[in-house]
């Protein structure tokens, strides 16, 4: 359905001064939450443009319907579908389906991570110098985004590159299939991590907070690396905000 109205004249709103959303994010969300409720009718869910539905069900399914909305607007073909269901604020299961790509990206919790039913894992990069990054920014152009401006050309000056493709979900997953060494982004929301950071996880890598504190879904901001890097980035992170 995203893939055909990729090709025809977009309707675009504006939830803010750059954040963008169409008909097609909302017609998406609804046929999602619609065919999941049609199975599990107590569950909860929380969706980026309808928001949350609550009942007394412990089950959460976490929907982004197109992350990277801009990218999809402007024929950019990294965008991507992510869905998580989680269960006492624990992830089960996620899927990013990267739809231009073709790609399918899913992680049962235990059972490690897939791109297209095949498995995949981390890089094995142990230094800075050889790494390959990622990063995201905000639409607000406040102190967070400055300081994160200041990030990237640190990280850049120190790693072979730092690569902003602009959907978060997607980068957790270039993570965890090992084209990126790791990924550190402020000011995400929920849906935009819930299925990419149990996919790093599964796939051998490690998700916390850019302080290095356990990962919070709620908090707003994520690393996730090939675990070799980890303290090293979150020690630059903290760096920079001391």
């Amino acid at each position: 359905m995203i893939s055909d109205e990729a090709e025809k004249v977009l309707k675009v709103d504006f939830k803010g001064a750059a954040n963008l959303v169409t008909q097609v994010d909302v017609a998406a969300e609804n046929i999602i939450i619609e065919t999941v409720g049609s199975h599990f009718p107590d569950h909860q869910f929380l969706a980026e443009e309808a928001g949350e539905s609550e009942t007394k069900s412990d089950y959460l399914w976490i929907i982004d319907p197109i992350d990277g909305t801009t990218n999809f607007v402007h024929g950019y073909p990294f965008y991507a579908v992510s869905i998580a269901v989680y269960e006492g604020g624990e992830a089960l299961a996620g899927v990013v389906n990267h739809v231009q790509f073709g790609d399918v990206y899913s992680a049962i919790k235990g059972r490690g991570a897939f791109c297209n039913g095949k498995p995949i894992s981390v890089s094995n990069t142990r230094t800075l110098k050889h790494s390959l990054l990622a990063t995201g920014f905000a639409y607000e152009h406040d102190e967070v985004w400055a300081r994160n401006m200041d990030l990237f050309r640190e990280f850049t000056a120190m790693t072979q590159g730092v690569r902003r493709a602009g959907a978060a979900s997607l980068d957790f997953c270039h993570v965890a299939r090992g084209w990126l060494d790791g990924f550190w982004e402020f000011g995400l929301s929920p849906w935009d991590m819930a299925a990419g950071a149990l996919i790093v996880s599964e796939a051998g890598g490690v998700v916390s907070l850019s302080n290095g504190d356990p990962f919070d879904l709620f908090s707003g901001d994520a690393v996730a690396s090939n675990g070799h890097l980890h303290e090293q980035i979150v020690q630059l992170l903290g760096r920079d905000s001391a």
